[in-house]
C-alpha cells in the first residue's frame, strides 16, 4: 500500500510539473531596449502596443519622456523644453496621444503630446504652482493632480473646457486622480481626517468613497476599465493587498494571490484581467489575474533560462498584452533574490521594460 501511494504521489508530481511547464511559454517577451545605455521604465500601453514612459539613469538622473512603437522606430524621446532635465510620459490613448510631466527651474508641469509629438502645457488649477498628468481617454480628456498653497487637488482637463478641479467630499485635505475610462469616470484617492481612501467620480453621482478592505485604514485606486471595474490596493495591519471594486460587489481582495504582506493591483483591461506586483520570498514579482483563470506569476508564464526577472506588471491592454518591468542579466534567474543590496554584483543592473504577448491558448491559468 505504501509503495502504491508512493507511485501515485510520483505520478501526481510529474503531472503537476508538466502543467507548470506547459504554462511557462504562454507569453513571448520583447525587450523594449534603452537609449544611450540607460534604464527604461514604461508606464502604459494602448491596443496597438504603443507605450509611454521614461528613459534615464537607474537613479532617475537624466530621465526623459519617451514612446515605444513596434513600427521600426522603437524607443524614441518626446519633445520637451530645452531647459528641462526631467520629464516622463505616464499614459497613452488609442489615438497615440500621450500625457506626462516635465520640470522647470522650480516646478512641474502637466503636458499632453499629440500623435505627432507636439507638446501642450496644461497649466495648473487657480492659485497652484505645479501639476502632473496620469491618465488620458481616447477622446483626449486628461486627469492628474495640481498642487500649491491650496495643497494637492485632483483635476480633469479637456481641450474645450481647460483644467477644472474634481469635486471632493467636504473636509478633504488632498486628492489625486490616477485613472480615467472612456466614459469619463475618474479614480484616485483622497485624504480626509487620518485616512486615505480610494474614490470613484462620475458625472451623475459625483464622488463615491470606495472604502477599505476589512482591517484597513488606507486605500488607493490606480485604474478603471470601461465597465466601471476599479483596481488598486488597501493597507492596514495586514500589510498592503490588491483589490478589485465593482458596483455590485464593492471592494474585494484578490485573495488567491500567494500569502504575502504586500501586493498591488495596477491596471485592468476590458476583459477584467488585472496586472500588478506582489512580494514573493525572492523579492517583488509581477502577476496577471482574472476571475476565471486565477493568478499567474509572470516569471512562470514566460520563457525561462534567459536571465530575466519580471518584478512588476504595470499595464495590460484589451488584447491581453502586458507591459512589465524587470531586470535582464546572464547571472539572473527566477530563483535569484531581486532585493539586491549594495554588496551584490547585480546591484547596478539596469531596469528594462518588456512587452509580453500571449502566444496561443488562454492568456493564463492558475498555477498549481
Amino acid at each position: 500500500m505504501t509503495q502504491f501511494r508512493s507511485q501515485v504521489m510520483a505520478l501526481l508530481a510529474i503531472s503537476m510539473l508538466a502543467l507548470a511547464c506547459q504554462a511557462q511559454d504562454r507569453y513571448s517577451v520583447t525587450d523594449l531596449g534603452m537609449l544611450s545605455g540607460t534604464s527604461t521604465v514604461m508606464h502604459k500601453l494602448n491596443t496597438s502596443a504603443h507605450m509611454a514612459g521614461t528613459t534615464g539613469m537607474r537613479d532617475g538622473g537624466g530621465s526623459r519622456a519617451a514612446l515605444w512603437h513596434d513600427t521600426g522606430s522603437g524607443l524614441r524621446p518626446l519633445a520637451v523644453p530645452r531647459e528641462t532635465d526631467y520629464s516622463e510620459a505616464t499614459a497613452i490613448n488609442n489615438r497615440d496621444e500621450s500625457v506626462g510631466t516635465f520640470n522647470t527651474n522650480n516646478t512641474m508641469r502637466a503636458v499632453v503630446w499629440s500623435s505627432t509629438g507636439v507638446m501642450k502645457e496644461l497649466g495648473t488649477l487657480p492659485g497652484d504652482t505645479s501639476s502632473r498628468a496620469f491618465g488620458i481617454t481616447d477622446q483626449g480628456k486628461v486627469v492628474g493632480l495640481s498642487s500649491g498653497p491650496h495643497g494637492v487637488r485632483s483635476f480633469a482637463w479637456s481641450a474645450r473646457d481647460g483644467m477644472a478641479p474634481v469635486a471632493m467630499p467636504a473636509g478633504t485635505k488632498s486628492s489625486e486622480a490616477h485613472g480615467i475610462n472612456n466614459r469619463g469616470e475618474i479614480v484616485g484617492d483622497f485624504v480626509r481626517g487620518n485616512e486615505s481612501h480610494a474614490y470613484l467620480w462620475t458625472s451623475r453621482g459625483g464622488v463615491t468613497d470606495l472604502g477599505v478592505l476589512p482591517g484597513g485604514n488606507r486605500s488607493r485606486a490606480t485604474a478603471i476599465n470601461d465597465a466601471g471595474q476599479v483596481v488598486g490596493s488597501s493597507s492596514g495591519e495586514f500589510g498592503t493587498r490588491s483589490f478589485v471594486w465593482t458596483p455590485s460587489e464593492g471592494m474585494q481582495p484578490i485573495s488567491d494571490l500567494p500569502a504575502t504582506e504586500f501586493s498591488e493591483a495596477i491596471d485592468i483591461n476590458a476583459r477584467g484581467q488585472v496586472v500588478g506586483t506582489y512580494e514573493s520570498s525572492l523579492g517583488n514579482h509581477g502577476y496577471v489575474w482574472s476571475r476565471k483563470g486565477g493568478y499567474a506569476d509572470l516569471n512562470t508564464v514566460t520563457p525561462q533560462g534567459r536571465g530575466l526577472v519580471l518584478t512588476v506588471a504595470v499595464a495590460i491592454n484589451d488584447r491581453g498584452q502586458i507591459l512589465a518591468l524587470g531586470m535582464s542579466h546572464p547571472s539572473l534567474s527566477v530563483d535569484h533574490n531581486v532585493d539586491l543590496d549594495e554588496q551584490d554584483d547585480l546591484h547596478g543592473v539596469d531596469v528594462h521594460a518588456f512587452l509580453l504577448t500571449p502566444v496561443g491558448g488562454a492568456p493564463h491559468q492558475q498555477q498549481p
